[in-house]
């Protein structure tokens, strides 16, 4: 019977032709910067959907469209896409049940029937005050791990990793692959530029 093993086998020689030997190292998913935030963020929203799931009954993402319509009020679903980073098939969802629990209204638009503003209504507001509430007392649990001055530094940090992830999509996977203008076998092009 074999066993398995979670400690790292000692290189030989006959190693150095596999994968993840010499330079090119594996990913190492936990201190991959993207799963750590993605870590951090599901932890709290695991705990915030703990509240508001059985006390409102609504998901995930009529939470996050909840708060997206009470920050633009009259927003289209379109608009509640791209605020989310949801899908369209989400939002639609997600508004359906909101609309349905009593929490939001839809208002079709005059011109077009297609368009649709979304707003809260007065129940829609009171429990979006409540989970506000929760999620702020989180948002601080969390902060208070770091000191104002590097919640400053962490914010302007944010921004700057926000305005990249923005670019990273823009290329997409692709982008990922070719060569970056400072690695050798980058197009000369590239690298004048």
């Amino acid at each position: 019977m074999q066993t398995i093993s979670n400690q790292k086998p000692s290189a030989t020689k006959s190693d150095s032709a596999t994968p993840g030997s010499g330079n090119s190292e594996l990913l190492q998913l936990e201190t991959w910067l993207p799963y750590r935030l993605f870590r951090i963020s599901t932890r709290v929203a695991d705990v915030l959907n703990a509240f508001y799931g059985p006390k409102y009954g609504f998901s995930r993402s009529a939470w996050r469209t909840m708060a997206i319509i009470a920050n633009r009020p009259g927003a289209s679903a379109k608009e509640i896409c791209q605020a989310g980073g949801l899908d369209q098939f989400s939002v639609s969802r997600a508004v359906k049940q909101l609309v349905e629990l009593g929490f939001a209204r839809r208002t079709s638009g005059r011109s077009d029937r297609r368009y649709a503003a979304i707003e809260l209504s007065e129940s829609g507001w009171a429990a979006f005050t409540e989970i506000s509430n929760v999620a702020k007392r989180l948002d601080a649990d969390l902060t208070s791990a770091v000191s104002s001055e590097e919640l400053a530094l962490l914010d302007g940090i944010l921004a700057r990793l926000d305005n990249a992830s923005a670019g990273i999509l823009a290329r997409g996977w692709r982008g990922a692959t070719e060569p970056v203008a400072d690695e050798p076998g980058a197009p000369a092009a590239k690298r004048d530029a």
